[in-house]
Formats: structure tokens, sequence, C-alpha cells
């Protein structure tokens, strides 16, 4: 059974080392802080059978949600953690007001990109070379 948590700023430093260990352009911990202490901004731990194994995040200003990151432990990938958290961060948008939700991907992975264009994401541009392994693709979703 799983269950999520909001982040709070007292989760800085858990996130933080996710983020080192998952997300090639990693947020510092002092970066996680501030996004948690921002009321726009949610954070979401999936917690399952009491340990953390993802989260994702993401800011709503006026009609616009953006999702900064999800990251699920490589142990637990596969496994539809990925697809959880994104589907809470989509309620929560549309719960918070927002018309449509935002997001970048690295042009390489795969697995993001399937999990996006399943959910309806449509690629709206590219940011050339914004990862230092490859360019930014965006997607945008109507909700």
């Amino acid at each position: 059974m799983f269950e999520f948590r909001r982040a709070t700023v007292a989760d800085s430093a858990v996130i933080a080392a996710m983020e080192k260990e998952y997300i090639e352009c990693a947020w510092s911990e002092n970066t996680v802080r501030e996004a948690l202490s921002d009321a726009d901004t949610a954070v979401y731990l999936l917690i399952v059978n009491g340990e953390t194994v993802g989260y994702g995040g993401l800011k709503t200003v006026f009609e616009t949600a953006e999702i900064y990151n999800i990251a699920v432990t490589a142990q637990n990938r596969r496994k539809g953690f990925g697809k959880t958290i994104l589907a809470k961060l989509c309620e929560h948008a549309a719960y918070s007001g927002a018309r449509e939700i935002l997001l970048e991907v690295n042009e390489h992975n795969e697995a993001a990109l399937a999990l996006y264009k399943s959910f309806g994401f449509k690629l709206l541009n590219t940011r050339k070379n914004y990862y230092k392994s490859g360019s930014a693709l965006v997607f945008r979703k109507e909700i």
C-alpha cells in the first residue's frame, strides 16, 4: 500500500539527496528548502511500506502549473510509481485551478517521455543543449 505526504521544509535534505542521485540538474538543499517555503509550490513524497520511494513537485501560478521534478529511487522503478506521482501532481494542479501543466524533460529520457505522452502531454518546444547530456523538450497539457 502507498500513501502521499505533502513535503515540508523538514524534508529538504531527503529531497535534495534524491535530487543529487536521480536528477541531472539537481537542486541544492537550500533551493529545495526555498521551494518548500513557497506557498505556490507543492511537493509530494510517495511512501510505500514506510519508505520514501519517490517524489514530485510543481508550482501553480494563476492558471499554469509547472512540474519541477519527478524522481523514483532506482530500486523502485518500473513499478508504476512515476505514473502514480504524475497523477497526483495533475490532480493537485486541477484542484489549484490550473488550466494547463508545463514540464520539461531530457530528450534522452525515454521512460519519462513515454509516461508524459501517455498522460496526454504534447510537445510545445525544444530548448537546445539545456542539459549537459542533451536538449530539453518542453511539454504542455491542458486540464
